[in-house]
This record gives C-alpha cells, structure tokens and sequence, in this order.
C-alpha cells in the first residue's frame, strides 16, 4: 500500500534560476561567481532588476525553442510544379460520347 504526500507552497531546492533560459532576461555576467545581475524585459519599456533567483515565472518563453516566426524562417520552401494532366474522370467527354449514341 502506497501513499502519496502532496506538499503545497513548500519551499523549493536551490538550483538554477528559470530567467537564465527565458527570452526577456537580459543577464550580466562579471568574473567571479558572485558577479552577476539579471533584469527582465518582459514589458519591452524597462529593464527591472531581479534581485533573487526566480523558480516559477507567469511570463517566462524559453529562449531554447523557436518562436513560430523564427520556425517559418528556417523551413524549406518547396515549390511543386503544377500537374500537366487533369486528375480524375472528365465527365464532358462522356456526356458527348452518350449523345452521339443516342442519336
């Protein structure tokens, strides 16, 4: 018999934080480890600085995969040549073939 403990609001592990992959992180890094500043451009007006690492975030796009823009630019265009020959049956042919029999 298991059970299954669901924990609510609890605190999360360190790691790293969700702004490093995110499109509106502008991220500047110094030498050292401690050197290091993020600011988020989510309102395209403003850069705010975050001043802790950032686990959940309502606006984050990952920066690793391409926007639909971004995937339309990189897809191959493939031009087909229109077909010579009608595809299916020609119905006005067989019409006149039924009228020259009957009469």
């Amino acid at each position: 018999m298991s059970t299954t403990i669901k924990i609510q609001k609890g605190t999360f592990r360190e790691g790293e934080p969700l702004c490093r992959t995110c499109r509106f992180a502008h991220i500047q890094r110094g030498f050292r480890e401690s050197e290091e500043q993020i600011f988020c451009d989510y309102s395209y007006s403003t850069l705010r600085l975050v001043p802790f690492k950032v686990a959940e975030c309502t606006d984050y796009i990952d920066r690793t995969v391409p926007t639909r823009r971004e995937m339309e630019k990189m897809a191959l265009q493939i031009n087909v040549r229109p077909a010579q020959k009608q595809i299916g049956f020609d119905l006005s042919v067989d019409a006149d073939a039924e009228d020259e029999e009957e009469e």
